[in-house]
């Protein structure tokens, strides 16, 4: 259990940022008169909307007869967004059965992820997955997969309830994302994950 999840268990809250390349940070930060988040060494910062981790299946995704991207000033929010918080994504179009998307590094201090968020038509919780190796370790000789993923691979980041697509956004998604790999690079060493969430195991 971290120190964070600790002082949680006792209700002290204690505010997790994640830096522009995607490490998470609990102290050192200031906000300034304009509001915006600033660590001391790290520069600005982006605050990390309360989330639980959990798995199991993939919700499916609701019939949408618009896409909502197709407004320029909903899809101008997510995208300024995440060139605030997270200027080193690289935005792909939507097309082809395929939601607007950012795909881009998150390195936690203890390894580097690439990191690919992609909107729902119905607007609902972003699908987030790493591009890369599988998600798991060896143990005892044999492949254990990490907790807090979905059946398919995806990462769960969050309960669909404390996703709300008014408030929330692309950047959002990714620094939720950056969390949850903070957390599996603990898990992967420890065996434990470090952070706060239901332990629905997928299978």
């Amino acid at each position: 259990m971290s120190i964070a999840s600790l002082l949680s268990h006792h209700g002290v809250d204690i505010p997790r940022y994640v830096t522009v390349d995607g490490q998470i940070v609990f102290s050192g930060v200031s906000i300034t008169s304009a509001g915006a988040a600033v660590h001391e060494t790290f520069g600005p910062v982006t605050p990390v909307a309360t989330h639980t981790f959990h798995g199991g299946e993939d919700r499916p995704e609701a019939a949408a007869n618009d896409l909502w991207w197709d407004d320029p000033a909903e899809l101008g929010r997510h995208l300024d967004a995440v060139h605030r918080a997270f200027p080193g994504f690289i935005y792909t179009e939507a097309a082809s059965g395929f939601g607007p998307r950012w795909t881009g590094k998150i390195n936690t201090g203890r390894g580097t992820f690439t990191l690919e968020v992609e909107l729902r038509a119905d607007r609902s919780l972003p699908m987030l997955r790493v591009i890369g190796p599988k998600l798991g370790a060896f143990s005892s000789g044999r492949w254990v997969r990490s907790e807090h993923l979905y059946d398919s691979g995806n990462l769960c980041v969050a309960d669909v309830d404390e996703w709300h697509p008014d408030e929330h956004d692309a950047a959002t998604a990714i620094a939720w994302g950056a969390h949850w790999l903070a957390a599996y690079t603990e898990w992967r060493m420890s065996r434990r994950w470090p952070a706060d969430g239901t332990h629905a195991h997928a299978s």
